[in-house]
């Protein structure tokens, strides 16, 4: 706003955030309709509270989503809405791979495989290293001998093939009976003595 010397209005209902700048509590006090556009692609007006805050330049909330309709997918962090009967869909950014985009020159960066499956819209060649961890096998050679001699003596309790499927029931089931409209307990747990206090 300071930059673009808009001019704001006093909020009709002021209320008061934490999270948008750390450590600090701030008062939302103006307001001013704001012309914004996504690329080519999308071009509206928004009715925005003016705060000072580090997170971006302006966050599109509940609000904007509700007049748009936009539907957000969880597992991908993508937000898909209607606009002048083309279908828009709004990707996670990421200033890596938009920098991959804009460089002529080949770059390397570290991305989540979420990213590399994105990552070809901006670029039209990627090489692509895999980084997989080695998981550590225990050879029969590794195992102390104290160790060999209990697994011999205790090889009936876990058989070297396992069933592929749920045990059959028992005669006991056990259970725990719950207290309809009961409340979980909240309390600290009782005294105990330094060497409890020390095993616990």
């Amino acid at each position: 706003m300071q930059a673009l010397q808009l001019k704001t209005i006093p909020n009709a209902n002021p209320y008061k955030v934490s999270w948008v700048k750390k450590g600090v509590e701030i008062a939302v006090t103006d307001s001013r309709r704001v012309h914004f556009s996504i690329r080519k692609n999308y071009d509206s007006e928004v009715m925005c509270d003016v705060i000072d805050m580090d997170v971006c330049h302006i966050i599109l909330g509940r609000p904007w989503q509700f007049d748009v309709g936009a539907i957000h997918d969880c597992r991908a962090n993508t937000y898909t809405f209607k606009w002048k009967g083309k279908t828009l869909k709004m990707l996670p950014s990421n200033r890596d791979m938009e920098n991959v985009g804009q460089n002529s020159k080949p770059s390397m960066c570290v991305v989540s495989g979420n990213q590399l499956l994105h990552a070809w819209r901006d670029s039209s060649h990627i090489l692509a290293l895999v980084v997989k961890e080695k998981t550590a096998t225990v050879e029969q050679g590794d195992v102390p001998e104290l160790v060999k001699n209990l697994i011999e003596q205790y090889a009936d309790l876990g058989p070297a093939n396992l069933l592929a499927e749920l045990l059959p029931l028992r005669n006991i089931q056990h259970r725990i009976d719950l207290i309809p409209g009961s409340t979980i307990p909240n309390l600290p747990h009782y005294r105990l003595c330094p060497t409890e206090q020390r095993i616990l």
